[in-house]
């Protein structure tokens, strides 16, 4: 399975037209994304942002960001792309998606304690998922993902967890558009692509029980 994997549009124009770009591609088989398509609203913005996938062909699989406001969930819904809170199989792959972030400093639309993360997280894997793929728009703490450009880390310590103890085989998140890249928490790949509205994005092979990824600049 090959995705394209896409974070942090931030209602940016230049965030539409690359979204464009990665649409036209003929060899995808689902496009994830990993959330703040505003920047604190309004959910107009995220849907212009947006359009680019309405026709899409192909599952869109999407999550809000901290930016943007909780009623973006609804408009997730109507397009019929939202996975904030759901599960998905598709083909022998389940994905997990929780969108917001954790506790911020900065008081933003879409935020949750630790402890609501993890319930959120736990009551979505079953006994028998064994080839997980988890999208979150905050990334793991204390990773090369999470890490802000004054050096604190500040991604979720209850999706970290989850990584150790659930062993999904990929972790897609966003978030710190610094702390784009590619690393490895035990047996899970964390891929953070960096902005959408700078050009960037990832792109991820899902084959047998394992993931790899590339970054790209579109």
């Amino acid at each position: 399975m090959r995705l394209m994997a896409v974070a942090d549009f931030h209602g940016k124009p230049e965030s539409k037209a690359y979204l464009s770009k990665c649409v036209e591609r003929k060899d995808l088989d689902a496009l994830v994304i990993m959330g703040d398509l505003t920047q604190f609203g309004p959910v107009s913005a995220g849907e212009e942002v947006l359009e680019p996938v309405k026709d899409l062909k192909i599952p869109v699989l999407c999550v809000p960001g901290n930016c943007d406001p909780k009623t973006m969930v609804e408009v997730l819904e109507k397009w019929g792309i939202n996975l904030h809170g759901k599960r998905l199989r598709l083909g022998e792959w389940t994905f997990l998606g929780l969108g917001g972030s954790n506790i911020t400093p900065f008081n933003t639309p879409f935020e949750f304690t630790e402890n609501e993360i993890w319930e959120a997280l736990t009551s979505l894997l079953l006994p028998e998922d064994k080839k997980v793929v988890l999208i979150t728009h905050t990334p793991p703490f204390n990773s090369s993902s999470d890490l802000c450009r004054g050096g604190a880390h500040a991604g979720s310590k209850s999706v970290r967890r989850f990584i150790e103890e659930k062993n999904p085989i990929l972790n897609l998140c966003a978030h710190i558009h610094e702390a784009r890249g590619i690393e490895r928490i035990g047996r899970t790949l964390v891929v953070n692509p960096g902005p959408l509205f700078e050009g960037y994005a990832a792109q991820v092979v899902l084959e047998g029980e394992e993931a790899r990824a590339e970054l790209l600049k579109l």
